[in-house]
């Protein structure tokens, strides 16, 4: 048993991938970096519109435990970021540091250029996937717990040639939610698809509403 979760940490120089190893009996193992993706989110909300969204994900450990060839569990902590920005909206943060947002022109009367307004949020994701394997082929499916960090609100603009960014950090977001995951590999390349469900809010009530979900690439490292 103690050899089965022993784990140990090496780099590999052709390749220069870091792995938690050692403890692969067949049936398990743990590794570290496994993974990193990047995607759109397609989000929906009558209070703004954005320019464009987008999040990336790096893995920070990840498990798989597979009794059945071709069939198994993969548990995993990933590390993520999102990304919404606006050209004609403006986010802010209101007197809860929580996010609202408003027509640029009435939040920043005068003169403008270039002005671009974002809010970005950090996430910690726990997701725990049912895993089909087919040679290079693997299908999964599950569910993603989601532990969301304070964000920021950035606002850039030039006034009177003048480059100007306005941050404002510490944005609320709710401290836990969950999505639905599901994703497609072939060889180490895939696509992944996020879903959260509508009573799933990721910006706490008092917040602009937003809905969304997510697409994507992923790679394995």
């Amino acid at each position: 048993m103690m050899a089965l979760f022993s784990f140990r940490a090496f780099a590999q120089e052709e390749d220069n991938r870091l792995e938690l190893a050692a403890s692969k009996s067949g049936i398990f193992e743990l590794d570290a970096i496994s993974h990193t993706g990047f995607g759109y989110n397609l989000l929906k909300s009558e209070a703004f519109e954005c320019s464009e969204s987008g999040e990336f994900f790096i893995n920070i450990l990840n498990m798989r435990i597979f009794p059945v060839n071709g069939i198994g569990i993969e548990l995993g902590i990933d590390y993520k970021t999102m990304d919404f920005n606006s050209k004609e909206y403006a986010f802010y943060l209101d007197g809860d540091k929580k996010i609202q947002a408003g027509k640029t022109a009435d939040l920043y009367p005068g003169d403008l250029k270039k002005f671009r307004s974002r809010f970005r949020s950090n996430t910690f994701c726990a997701p725990i996937m049912l895993k089909f394997e087919a040679g290079t082929t693997s299908l999964g499916l599950g569910v993603e717990g989601n532990m969301n960090l304070a964000g920021r609100v950035k606002n850039k603009y030039f006034q009177n040639d003048k480059k100007v960014k306005d941050i404002k950090k510490g944005a609320q977001f709710t401290r836990y939610n969950y999505n639905f995951l599901a994703t497609l590999s072939f060889d180490g390349t895939g696509v992944y698809f996020r879903y959260y469900p509508k009573s799933v809010q990721i910006l706490p009530e008092g917040s602009v509403k937003a809905n969304f979900m997510a697409v994507g690439v992923i790679f394995d490292m």
